[in-house]
């Protein structure tokens, strides 16, 4: 009878009862570790040696203007905001990104991304200040030139204060007023000739200022951090989860294998993968980009980077072989999944279900053997179990 009495007080401590509504919390030592290794607690401060303003806050204040500052656009009416909304955990909420006009890539989030090692689904920029600067120029974005980006932000007296607080050597009054009205190495050919008329001094004058307002961008850009949720309590409270969630976790880093790509504290491995959905002669993602980016102007190897060129080893080493990279895109973080639909690189699918119904048809033998997936097999319930999960993100 003690016997018995102790074991039913044991029991009731540890809250094993085989008809106790919480046996969903009875985590494995192994589980408990792999799901740990998801939280924010292992996530380290993030770190841009190529941008030596990413942690200056006076730059930081400067960013945030800049990102709110719809004079940077062709029409005066797009800023950066226009398309990473605060309210929309900074995505839009369309499939396809609308500024000037409708672009080709789903908007992603800018939670957290100063922890990414590459930006944009292609991953054709290696730095956050690099990022920022191609939407400025780009045509259906934001439309501007690169003189006309400078122009406007040092002839304006309250941004040029800031400007000239912060940099050295930046173009005097004269020297704006001759420039070109409209002038990029990555114009029309008007722009383009106009550029190459300029002397070799001032194009560099006009790159330094450019190249710093990417980097003023992302020191704000780098301060929106990720917000702490269900799974990052899992470690302290491992009843933090509803039955349905716990299974859910279980199948994302056990018979779902989504761990296999969205590991870490960011819920991305950072690589890129082939998951079908790239379109041969259209889009080929990962494998478009190789060229460009190895000789990018603001990559961390140029001439504008704030860190030694032996120090760029991601971009050292680099692959040369496209056809190895074909129809590749980057691994998305997980978190804010919830909030930031629709999804995937062309913004395909509206709800996370569709994603999971996806994943569990693309694969061999279902699909054409010509991605990376591995074969998924869930059932109706499995499946809303690991969306229970997902939403908690």
């Amino acid at each position: 009878m003690k016997y018995l009495t102790f074991l039913a007080l044991l029991v009731a401590l540890l809250g094993i009862s085989g008809t106790h509504p919480s046996n969903h919390h009875n985590w494995t030592a192994q589980e408990l570790a792999t799901l740990q290794s998801l939280t924010l607690a292992n996530l380290p401060p993030a770190t841009d040696p190529s941008n030596r303003f990413a942690q200056n806050p006076p730059a930081l204040a400067l960013g945030r203007q800049l990102f709110f500052e719809r004079r940077l656009s062709r029409n005066g009416s797009i800023a950066c905001a226009t398309c990473h909304q605060p309210a929309k955990a900074f995505t839009d909420g369309k499939p396809l990104a609308s500024a000037l006009a409708t672009g080709t890539r789903n908007t992603p989030s800018l939670l957290g991304v100063a922890h990414q090692d590459w930006f944009f689904w292609d991953g054709r920029k290696d730095s956050l200040w690099s990022q920022a600067l191609e939407p400025l120029e780009n045509p259906a974005e934001h439309g501007l030139t690169r003189t006309e980006v400078v122009r406007l932000l040092l002839t304006d007296t309250h941004y040029q204060q800031q400007y000239q607080a912060l940099l050295k050597n930046i173009p005097t009054a004269d020297m704006l007023q001759q420039l070109p009205l409209a002038a990029s190495p990555q114009g029309d050919l008007v722009q383009l000739q106009a550029w190459k008329h300029l002397p070799p001094a001032q194009r560099e004058q006009i790159d330094a200022v450019f190249a710093a307002t990417g980097k003023f961008l992302a020191a704000y850009v780098s301060s929106l951090n990720l917000a702490t949720n269900k799974l990052d309590a899992l470690a302290q409270q491992p009843a933090a989860l509803n039955p349905n969630e716990s299974a859910g976790a279980k199948l994302f880093i056990g018979k779902a294998q989504c761990i296999l790509c969205h590991s870490g504290a960011l819920l991305s491995n950072q690589t890129f993968q082939n998951i079908g959905t790239g379109i041969l002669g259209k889009d080929s993602g990962r494998a478009a980009v190789l060229d460009t980016l190895r000789t990018d102007r603001f990559n961390c190897q140029g001439k504008h980077s704030d860190t030694p060129p032996e120090t760029c080893t991601e971009l050292q080493f680099l692959t040369r072989n496209r056809h190895a990279v074909t129809g590749e895109f980057k691994v998305p973080g997980l978190r804010n999944v919830a909030k930031t639909a629709p999804y995937f690189h062309d913004g395909r699918f509206t709800t996370v279900e569709q994603v999971i119904d996806y994943y569990t048809q693309a694969a061999p033998p279902n699909a054409p053997d010509d991605n990376d997936l591995p074969r998924i097999q869930l059932n109706e319930t499995e499946k809303h179990q690991l969306l229970a999960f997902l939403k908690i993100l």
